[in-house]
């Protein structure tokens, strides 16, 4: 899931405000709590229905925030009272990309038309994680149209090492190539 820019915004704000109070693990607990909450069947119609009031929507997420840190129950009620509580939608998923960034970690995609064997994905994490300078953390995702080879995506990087991928840059190549002039 990609994080919208006002989320990010909010996470880092909260990230760095638990971290300088020393309760980053108890707002990152925080934080998986909600995330839980709201992927419940559900739970977004009730929170974010525009049409009920704010006591009403904070009040589904008492459950999580009985027992949450002060840091927390103010962010929370700070986004209720600016009206953004959107931010809660992408807010689980926006920390958990946010702590990975801080431990040097990258997460990425490796797509191929057959699954890859535990040997290959090793081999390709470690040779990412090299050129990369970071951990890097690959999940493989079957893409029959790439005929063979392998596409990569990580860290806002793609490399296309697929045989789609080379008949499209050969397709490039040759619509772009000038014609001889004849005369």
């Amino acid at each position: 899931m990609k994080v919208d820019a006002v989320t990010a915004r909010y996470v880092d704000a909260l990230y760095g405000l638990s971290l300088r109070k020393g309760e980053l693990d108890a707002v990152r607990s925080d934080v998986e709590r909600l995330a839980k909450l709201l992927a419940r069947p559900g739970a977004e119609q009730l929170v974010f229905h525009p049409g009920r009031d704010r006591a009403t929507r904070m009040s589904y997420l008492a459950e999580v925030l009985s027992g949450a840190t002060e840091t927390f129950q103010s962010f929370v009620s700070l986004l209720f009272d600016k009206r953004r509580d959107e931010v809660l939608r992408g807010l689980g998923e926006g920390f958990r990309m946010r702590t990975l960034r801080e431990a040097g970690i990258v997460e990425g995609v490796v797509e191929s038309p057959r699954p890859l064997g535990s040997g290959e994905l090793a081999e390709l994490t470690v040779s990412l994680g090299a050129k990369l300078g970071k951990e890097v953390r690959l999940t493989n995702q079957i893409t029959p149209d790439l005929i063979a080879g392998v596409r990569v995506t990580v860290d806002n990087r793609m490399v296309d090492c697929s045989v789609a991928g080379r008949f499209e840059e050969l397709r490039r190549r040759m619509q772009n190539a000038p014609l001889p002039t004849v005369g």
